[in-house]
């Protein structure tokens, strides 16, 4: 359980890391080569896609982060929920992801939050 929420806490803190290339980096560590990224404004594979679209997120919710207040993790499957908070620590939003592990590493992430 230790090895799962390592790779959480990277992909978690790699919403906030502002180094692309970095972040591209920790993110191949931590996922398949075939990895998947749904939620409800996009569909993307591959690290760098994911990376790109941090890079996005990071731009239109400037200082924003993610908290996250419950996971849970069984047969290579986890469900978190978080919440989006700003620089005053107030949350802004919330959400559930849905994920997929395959041999110690992310497969796929379903993200589920409202569209705003």
């Amino acid at each position: 359980m230790d090895k799962i929420n390592q790779i959480w806490e990277t992909y978690r803190a790699s919403w906030n890391n502002d180094d692309s290339v970095k972040r591209t980096d920790k993110l191949k560590e931590i996922m398949t080569e075939d990895f998947e990224y749904r939620d409800p404004n996009i569909e993307l594979k591959g690290s760098e896609q994911l990376s790109d679209y941090m890079s996005q997120f990071q731009k239109e919710f400037v200082g924003a982060s993610f908290v996250i207040t419950d996971f849970q993790f069984h047969h290579d499957k986890s469900l978190s929920h978080w919440n989006m908070v700003n620089t005053e620590n107030e949350v802004v939003g919330n959400g559930t992801d849905y994920a997929v592990y395959e041999n110690g590493k992310l497969k796929q992430i379903t993200g589920f939050f409202k569209q705003g």
